[in-house]
C-alpha cells in the first residue's frame, strides 16, 4: 500500500501539520503583540512628546500649526515609529514560518529529501547528454511537476510548493552536477536499471542529491532571531533621534 493511502502516514501527516499550524499561528501572535504592545506603546509615548520645546510652532494653533506638524521631522519619525507595528507583526509571520518548516523538516525531512533528491534525479538522467545540456538542468525542473511527487509525503498546497521552490532556488545544481561528473569519472559508478523501462538510474546522484537538500532544508528551518534584534536596535534609535527632535 503507498504512503498516500496508508491510514497511519495520513495521520501521522495531520499530526505533523497540526503541531507546524499551532507553531505558526503562536509566532504570529506574539509578533502581533510585540507589535501592539511595543510599537503602539513607543509610537503613543511619542506623540505625547510632540508638545515639547521643540513644536512651538506646532503649539502656536491654526493653520500653520498643522502645516508645521505635517512637514516636520518629529511627524515623520512619528510615522515611522508607527510603521514598526507592521514590520513586528511581519517578523512573527516569518519567525512562524521557519518554526512550522522545523516540524515538517523534523518529522518529514528524510523523506522529503529522498523524495525530492530521487525526482530531480529522474529528470536529470532522463536529459540528454550533450555539451552543456546538464548545465542547464535548472530550466527542466518544474515545481508543479515536483510538488505533485511530494504530495504523498506532505500533501498539496501553496506550502508545498514554497518548499519546493525553496530548494531548487538554493541548490548549487551546476556545481553539484560538475562534483557528481567528477565522482562518476573517477570512481566509474555503476548505473541501476530503472524501473518500468525508465532511465538507468545512478544511487551517487541521488545520495548527493539527498543530502545537499536535507542541508537545504534544514537552513530553511533554522530560525534567527538576528532580525527581530535589528529591528529593536533600530526601533530603539528612532525613538532616540525623535526625543532628541522635539526636546
Amino acid at each position: 500500500m503507498s504512503s498516500s493511502t496508508d491510514p497511519a502516514a495520513q495521520q501521522s501527516l495531520v499530526r505533523t501539520g497540526a503541531k507546524a499550524g499551532l507553531s505558526f499561528a503562536g509566532s504570529v501572535i506574539k509578533g502581533g503583540l510585540l507589535g501592539v504592545f511595543l510599537g503602539g506603546g513607543v509610537f503613543f509615548f511619542y506623540l505625547s512628546q510632540l508638545q515639547g520645546p521643540g513644536n512651538v510652532a506646532a503649539r502656536a494653533g491654526g493653520v500653520g500649526a498643522v502645516l508645521a506638524l505635517v512637514t516636520s521631522p518629529p511627524l515623520l519619525v512619528a510615522l515611522l515609529l508607527l510603521f514598526f507595528v507592521v514590520v513586528y507583526v511581519a517578523l512573527g509571520v516569518q519567525q512562524g514560518r521557519a518554526r512550522a518548516m522545523q516540524h515538517l523538516v523534523a518529522a518529514r525531512g528524510e523523506a522529503v529529501s529522498q523524495r525530492l533528491g530521487g525526482a530531480i534525479a529522474s529528470r536529470i538522467e532522463a536529459m540528454p547528454k550533450a555539451h552543456g545540456a546538464l548545465h542547464r538542468v535548472a530550466d527542466w525542473l518544474s515545481v508543479d511537476a515536483l510538488s505533485k511527487q511530494l504530495a504523498p509525503v506532505l500533501g498539496e498546497g501553496k506550502a508545498v510548493r514554497t518548499v519546493v521552490a525553496f530548494v531548487i532556488d538554493r541548490l548549487p545544481l551546476s556545481e553539484m552536477l560538475a562534483e557528481w561528473q567528477r565522482s562518476r569519472a573517477e570512481s566509474g559508478n555503476e548505473l541501476v536499471a530503472g524501473e518500468g523501462g525508465s532511465a538507468p538510474q545512478d544511487p551517487a546522484l541521488r545520495a548527493l542529491l539527498t543530502r545537499r537538500i536535507h542541508e537545504t532544508l534544514q537552513d530553511m528551518a533554522a530560525p534567527s532571531r538576528k532580525p527581530l534584534y535589528i529591528a529593536l536596535g533600530a526601533h530603539a534609535a528612532l525613538l532616540g533621534v525623535g526625543l532628541w527632535l522635539v526636546n
